[in-house]
């Protein structure tokens, strides 16, 4: 009998499994379009606004055909993967437990700290005048945040308590019951991308990531390996062992944060799911492992192993300005850079074109308005890539008087 797989949305996840696995491909979707239709062997239209329905759904169909793991990438549907484990009876896969453990912050830093992995002072907060008091117990500045947010979403520096005060009222004000303040800790801060099956932790890909500065931390570049000596690296690997323990997280993936203080280690967040943005692709070509297939392997109780690597190291940077403007490039070079030393294709993309307006990397709707990412076979070869891509790319900016309000997007904090 052939391995059936249950992907909860996330096309890629589908898309790799059909690909590269000869595995039975059901794939549960909200308001399907007929290509997702003909992409899984088995589409199911669901309403994951609707946790009963879906678990009905599933086991009907496990009934007539059993599938043998749930895997997602989609982080709000990661405790239903739980569930419906639990619900289908299956050996391996995350527990909700351990999935809403890791998605809540205040609860992450909780157990963190009770097993002995270092994390900044936080504080869980229900009001504003609440709010302005523990940042004045934690010491100022703070970072103020929501619970269930990843990476730097609704994420506000705050140096001052009225400030503190305001960033809870606004994270109050999207609905939720708390907000998180946190300690603010610096140093350069590290990704890690790991899968832990039958307890035991691999740490797959580290990655060091250059953070601009406050208020927004928008992340402005990356080196992959990471420039870290042997015992630095070797305790990261501890930690991260640890902290999957410590959440309860086995039989899946995760993406982590930690911040090297000058103390040493801070452990930060626990995404139960594999890196979003660019971080896939470099992982892919820089390690031979595809996110998504070991993301299943995982929630099967397996560790795959790797495919030869394409690079033996990846760089990115994030197309990010200091001023308002209008943006002008050059649109005919991209897709055919000249004299480049690696022979992996660049990857470059803006999100905004010629004479479209930008705002500055640290402004509410400014970040990141575009990516570049490298692939190659040494960190000298890559920053004389970057640099002729960016001198063809001549990217530049005119008629600096731009309204805010011409800008119509969400901050992009990210590659």
């Amino acid at each position: 009998m052939s391995t059936r797989i249950l992907v909860l949305g996330g096309r890629r996840t589908v898309q790799q499994l059909q690909e590269e696995t000869d595995y039975d491909v059901v794939f549960a979707e909200e308001n399907m379009t007929l290509e997702q239709l003909m992409l899984a062997d088995y589409p199911l239209e669901v309403d994951f606004s609707d946790w009963d329905s879906v678990v009905g759904q599933v086991a009907a169909v496990h009934a007539q055909q059993p599938v043998q793991a749930v895997v997602t990438g989609v982080e709000r549907l990661v405790p239903l993967a739980g569930r419906l484990r639990k619900e289908l009876g299956l050996a391996h896969g995350i527990t909700e437990e351990a999935a809403r453990d890791c998605i809540d912050k205040a609860a992450t830093h909780r157990l963190l700290d009770a097993a002995g992995v270092p994390v900044p002072r936080t504080r869980v907060v229900s009001g504003t005048r609440e709010g302005g008091e523990a940042a004045e117990e934690l010491g100022l500045p703070v970072v103020v945040k929501p619970r269930d947010a990843s990476s730097a979403a609704g994420l506000a520096y705050c140096a001052t308590r009225a400030e503190a005060e305001r960033a809870v009222a606004a994270v109050l004000a999207g609905g939720r019951e708390s907000a998180l303040l946190e300690e603010y800790v610096q140093g350069p801060e590290f990704g890690v991308f790991a899968a832990r099956t039958a307890g035991v932790t691999r740490v797959l890909w580290v990655v060091e990531g250059e953070v601009g500065p406050p208020p927004t931390f928008v992340k402005v570049g990356g080196h992959f390996p990471a420039r870290l000596g042997a015992e630095d690296r070797a305790e990261l690997d501890r930690l991260v062992d640890r902290a999957l323990e410590a959440v309860g997280l086995d039989d899946w993936v995760a993406a982590l944060q930690f911040t090297l203080t000058a103390d040493g280690w801070r452990a930060g967040e626990i995404n139960p799911r594999v890196p979003g943005g660019q971080a896939v692709e470099m992982i892919r070509a820089t390690t031979g492992r595809e996110p998504s297939l070991v993301a299943a392997e995982a929630a099967l109780g397996r560790h795959g192993e790797p495919r030869a690597a394409d690079a033996a190291c990846g760089l990115y940077r994030s197309i990010v300005f200091e001023e308002a403007g209008r943006i002008d490039y050059d649109v005919s070079v991209v897709g055919s850079f000249r004299g480049l030393e690696s022979p992996h294709p660049p990857f470059v993309e803006f999100d905004v074109a010629p004479g479209e307006s930008v705002l500055p990397v640290g402004h509410p709707r400014g970040g990141a308005f575009g990516r570049i990412v490298l692939a190659g076979e040494s960190p000298g070869q890559l920053a004389r890539d970057l640099e002729r891509i960016t001198a063809q790319l001549a990217v530049r900016l005119v008629d600096e008087q731009v309204a805010e309000a011409s800008v119509d997007r969400a901050h992009t904090s990210c590659c």
